[in-house]
């Protein structure tokens, strides 16, 4: 079965609204220059309420575009705001270079967080898993579409044959939506499907129910 990720959740109602569909993960933008950077302190509270009626979905914080002083910062805001039972976040989806990667997961280790490291691809042209290995060595990984002036969002697709020599586990980001996920994730060797923007209407972060509706009984699971 697909693994369902929809990111960029950043109003109450709407972050709620997803957990409804019950995904495999929520995720929640750090990035500064994102219009769906939510605060810190707002996405725990949001996820500790949210874990309380759906346990079972994960949390992935999305961290990059900032330097390794920042992401200490956020890390321990976010370790304080979490519950006294563990971190708030599942994992950390880091775009950066491997050097970011091991700094962070240093970090982590240090402060004794057991969460999951997942390192963004940015694909440009055509990769392997070696250029995923190079980056860190994750259980998990997102590949995305590069475009020079975005780190993500930008709408854009993976040109499928880049990624067609890739074994590693991944979710396929770039250009997904409620129509055409399903197509796009059975071209690939992914995991699963991660979308943000594919499921909007009008503002970044207002997410559209038609077409969460829609993903989710496109993947048999509405």
């Amino acid at each position: 079965m697909a693994l369902i990720k929809v990111c960029g959740n950043r109003f109450a109602l709407d972050a709620h609204m997803v957990a409804g569909f019950e995904p495999d993960y929520m995720g929640w933008i750090f990035v500064p220059a994102s219009p769906r950077c939510i605060p810190a302190v707002e996405a725990a509270r949001l996820i500790g309420q949210i874990r309380i009626q759906h346990p079972a979905i994960g949390h992935v914080g999305v961290m990059g575009g900032m330097g390794q002083d920042e992401i200490v910062r956020l890390i321990a805001l976010l370790q304080s705001a979490s519950p006294a039972d563990g971190f708030v976040l599942d994992a950390l989806q880091l775009i950066g270079t491997s050097l970011h990667m091991e700094h962070t997961s240093q970090i982590l280790r240090r402060k004794g967080l057991n969460t999951s490291l997942w390192p963004v691809l940015r694909v440009g042209e055509p990769v392997s898993d070696e250029d995923l290995i190079s980056l860190y060595h994750s259980d998990m990984y997102v590949l995305d579409r590069k475009v020079s002036h975005a780190l993500g969002g930008t709408g854009r697709q993976i040109e499928l044959p880049w990624i067609s020599r890739v074994t590693m586990p991944y979710l396929l980001a770039g250009g997904l939506n409620h129509e055409n996920a399903r197509e796009r994730f059975e071209q690939t060797g992914a995991r699963g499907v991660d979308i943000s923007s594919g499921l909007e209407t009008g503002h970044p972060g207002r997410k559209d129910p038609a077409k969460l509706e829609k993903l989710f009984a496109t993947f048999g699971r509405a």
